[in-house]
């Protein structure tokens, strides 16, 4: 290794991500479906919601703030039920887009309990309404709808702390399914922007990290976003019926709150 060797300040995985996508000021964010899922938004302040489980940090650039929403099973929800009933995930998300949204159960997808907004070690993962009707293709649809809903919650405990988004970026290897991206959309409220490499984020933002301190460019020069594939906006047909789901399911978790401590 020859000199100089230049020294610089990396990043947590999320942070990396953001850098990779380009979220680095305030009003920008990303939406990640990994093993876990996480709503990361900009800031130009310290912005904290310690009742809902927010995470407030100093971003990995300076002067910049961001917030982050965590739900601990998203993708490996559907991970889970590919596991369980013996069929691949990509199947299960065909099956899925076909499926009857108004007739599925609901799923409270809290396999591993949950972070944001209920940081409930306790909490369970729960099919609601279950009855002999139903198939692959409403439980895969459950599921996927389940994770989306536990993103709303995680989004409205941004808002809580004074965050509004209009869009954000749709990364991790759930942002290979144009459906997820639209019930994320129609469960936020907020219109995902599906990237080319949106699955590669955080190598990409480490690799810009270093970038900057080695040449001293600007950030807006090096941390753009991938270009854009697509935008899923919310589904205005589906909207009222998934506003109604999406006020069912938190019932549901309010009343086996308890039940789930026993």
């Amino acid at each position: 290794m020859r000199a100089p060797v230049t020294l610089c300040g990396g990043a947590g995985d999320n942070a990396a991500s953001a850098i990779g996508m380009g979220v680095a000021d305030a009003g920008s964010a990303f939406l990640s479906l990994g093993t876990s899922g996480v709503l990361f938004a900009g800031t130009d302040r310290f912005a904290p919601n310690p009742a809902q489980a927010v995470h407030a940090f100093c971003h990995c650039l300076p002067e910049r703030w961001h917030q982050m929403s965590v739900i601990l099973s998203a993708a490996s929800s559907l991970a889970w039920l590919s596991d369980v009933l013996g069929k691949d995930v990509v199947e299960l998300v065909s099956c899925a887009e076909k499926a009857d949204a108004q007739r599925a159960p609901l799923f409270l997808p809290y396999l591993s309990g949950e972070r944001t907004p209920h940081n409930d070690a306790n909490a369970k993962g729960v099919f609601w309404g279950l009855t002999g009707a139903h198939g692959d293709a409403d439980l895969a649809y459950s599921v996927m709808e389940g994770v989306a809903f536990a993103m709303a919650d995680g989004y409205a405990a941004l808002q809580g702390a004074g965050t509004s988004l209009e869009t954000a970026s749709f990364i991790g290897g759930g942002s290979r399914s144009r459906f997820w991206a639209t019930l994320c959309a129609t469960a936020t409220g907020v219109a995902m922007r599906r990237h080319q490499g949106g699955d590669v984020g955080a190598a990409l933002g480490a690799a810009r990290l270093a970038r900057l301190a080695v040449t001293k460019e600007s950030v807006g020069l090096v941390c753009t976003a991938p270009a854009t594939l697509e935008v899923c906006e919310p589904d205005a047909d589906g909207r009222t019926l998934a506003e109604d789901r999406l006020g069912r399911y938190r019932r549901i978790y309010a009343a086996l709150k308890d039940e789930f401590a026993r």
